[in-house]
């Protein structure tokens, strides 16, 4: 899988923007302000990615214009034009439509053409920001390899949203508690799917990590699995995935709170995943250095879950991060980069590894 050719149009600061990428590697070198990790957005956006980069996609809209387009050709067996358009009403609300070779898509469909998995400089938020944030980033990746997750996290979060309003009306006394028992049976069955497959995540990081290498002083994968506790490490780095399982039992004895909270209080969309460094709760008492390693930890992990279950490696794309990685975790990284499409980004080519010249594409912004 690979991106041959991008072309933007009033996209973020770029009026019109064409770019062809190496099939291997393309660097991108520019100042800060030229526009380099705009570009890393919008191949992001291809995969139907949410960028957390922005506050509202009227963002990613030229200033001054009601149009904008992001458009490329990708390679994953077959070529395929993919655009996302977005158009701006009324200066309040913006549209979006996909397509594939010109004709509109469903999201749904849409996202199983072209995956990215991409590492920058707002990924930290993963170690400290919300867990609604953690629990997005644990979507993204099963739902480009399984449509069914996608479908089933959509349905849930609505189910969700209705049981809430049931939950208020209830309150109020403007429902009875028997109305209740249709919502909990919907969302039981979505919940059951999605805390299985966030439970199968983990476990494949964990076998991955069993047959990974062994020689503590390389770059590798080490871990253990344990039913109610996925932990995997990563070079001393590791995740703990804390579930909040939901069962028709569990959802009768909190019923009274939920009412008296007017919301659901329990299930998958109260999940989140924690980053350790040898017991270590990175959020709290890791350095910036060991926080940003344990996301790009995740990340390169991840990359592998991708290859694993849909038979062909993800776009690999980091965003100006040498300048910061010691050589061990450089060479980790380096070690990686050959493997599969890689663009990188960086504010001056000193930055960069040596190595990473010796056959790559080299993109420079003013």
């Amino acid at each position: 899988m690979y991106i041959d050719s991008l072309n933007l149009i009033n996209f973020r600061n770029f009026a019109h923007k064409n770019l062809v990428f190496d099939p291997s590697l393309t660097v991108i070198i520019g100042p800060n302000g030229s526009g380099k990790s705009n570009i890393l957005e919008a191949v992001s956006l291809l995969s139907a990615s949410r960028l957390r980069t922005v506050d509202t996609d009227l963002d990613l809209v030229k200033f001054g214009q009601s149009e904008a387009k992001v458009e490329g050709e990708v390679v994953g067996g077959e070529k395929k034009r993919l655009t996302v358009n977005f158009q701006v009403i009324d200066e309040t609300y913006l549209k979006k439509a996909y397509l594939i070779d010109s004709i509109k898509k469903r999201l749904a469909d849409f996202t199983m053409y072209f995956s990215i998995i991409a590492f920058g400089p707002f990924d930290l938020e993963l170690v400290d920001g919300s867990p609604s944030v953690r629990r997005h980033h644990l979507d993204s990746l099963p739902s480009s390899v399984d449509r069914d997750y996608w479908r089933n996290v959509s349905a849930y979060n609505k189910i969700v949203a209705r049981r809430n309003k049931v939950l208020q009306r209830i309150a109020e006394g403007k429902s009875k508690v028997s109305e209740l028992a249709f919502w909990d049976v919907r969302l039981l069955e979505h919940g059951k799917y999605i805390s299985q497959k966030r439970e199968e995540f983990f476990e494949f990081l964990a076998d991955y990590a069993k047959s990974g290498s062994t020689d503590s002083s390389k770059p590798g994968l080490k871990g253990i699995y344990k039913p109610g506790l996925s932990h995997v490490s990563l070079t001393g780095f590791s995740w703990q995935l804390k579930q909040s399982l939901l069962s028709e039992e569990k959802l009768l004895r909190n019923r009274e709170r939920d009412i008296a909270a007017g919301m659901t209080l329990s299930g998958p969309h109260r999940d989140d995943f924690r980053f350790f460094l040898k017991g270590k709760d990175l959020e709290f008492f890791g350095s910036r250095g060991e926080q940003r390693m344990s996301v790009l930890a995740l990340k390169l992990a991840e990359l592998e879950y991708f290859t694993v279950k849909r038979g062909q490696r993800p776009i690999l794309a980091l965003d100006d991060i040498f300048s910061e990685l010691d050589w061990e975790h450089r060479e980790a990284v380096l070690s990686v980069v050959g493997k599969q499409q890689t663009i990188i980004t960086a504010a001056e080519r000193e930055s960069l590894p040596k190595e990473i010249f010796k056959k790559v594409k080299v993109v420079e912004l003013g």
